[in-house]
């Protein structure tokens, strides 16, 4: 998955999982149900934010956020 060094938020724009606007590096995650074609809308997370919130659920063979 492809990184950016600094966010373009828009004014009063965060990041959806620490709730801030700081320059970290970002990834563009898609929008679920926002396909049109090839394309979708996406959203900046902080890098770091995701790391930091995937969780292994072994008993359910998944990958998820821990709740904030």
């Amino acid at each position: 998955m492809r990184t950016f060094a600094h966010p373009n938020f828009a004014e009063g724009e965060k990041c959806p999982l620490c709730n801030t606007n700081a320059d970290r590096e970002i990834m563009l995650i898609g929008i679920a149900e926002t396909e049109k074609g090839n394309n979708m809308q996406a959203i900046q997370v902080h890098t770091n934010c995701i790391s930091d919130s995937l969780r292994y659920f072994k008993n359910l063979n998944f990958i998820g956020t821990k709740t904030l």
